[in-house]
Order: C-alpha cells, then structure tokens, then sequence
C-alpha cells in the first residue's frame, strides 16, 4: 500500500497556490496532485485545479486535503512506497503543475514502504 506523505515546505508552497487562487475551489475547481509518468517532469507530483481524473487511476492519499493519484503507469512502481511530496525553488520549470507560478516545483521523494 502506498503512504502519501507532505513536508512542511510543500504545505507552506500549497498555502500559496491556495491564496494565489483567492481560496475559493468554487472558482476553479478542487486542487488534485496526480503523479504520472509521462512528459512535462512527469515523475514529479503535478497540482491542477478541476483535473480529468480516470477511472485507472488510484487515490493513494491525501496531502494537507489535497487528493493525490497515481496515474496506472505508476501504480504498480510505487505500490509499496513511502512517497512524500516536497518542493524546491525552480524558476525555470516547463511543468504545467499550478506552483510553477510561484516559482517553485513539487518533487517526489520516495522509498519503499518498511514491513
């Protein structure tokens, strides 16, 4: 089973994007992070607002009330893992991901799971 986990910095990046949005989902839509392994920094957790979320994709926690989903190319890889959702200064990131704004980019840090 898979352990989502967030670092206080990533909440703090979180809060940001939350403000920048005026705090209102009404607005745009509820916040999902989706981690998918495809193109644009695909490994990396990515923040959209009102996201298309399939049926093949797995809920596998919750970040600070934020939903995050594996996409099916990476349920299997991370079906054991400890991930924890982090964020670094990144000015010049081409992620689609809502915090790029801000200049910052979520980063995945992850091991495997102890048993």
């Amino acid at each position: 089973m898979t352990t989502v986990r967030i670092t206080a910095a990533a909440c703090a990046a979180l809060g940001r994007v939350r403000q920048e949005r005026g705090g209102s989902e009404e607005r745009s839509g509820p916040l999902t992070f989706t981690i998918d392994g495809g193109c644009c920094e695909g490994a990396a957790p990515h923040l959209f607002d009102d996201a298309v979320i399939t049926s093949a994709a797995l809920h596998a926690g919750d970040a600070d009330g934020v939903p995050v989903y594996l996409q099916p190319a990476m349920i299997e890889p991370y079906a054991d893992a400890d991930i924890t959702i982090d964020v670094i200064e990144d000015a010049m990131s081409e992620s689609m991901s809502l915090e790029t704004g801000l200049g910052l980019r979520f980063v995945l840090r992850e091991s495997k799971a102890q048993r």
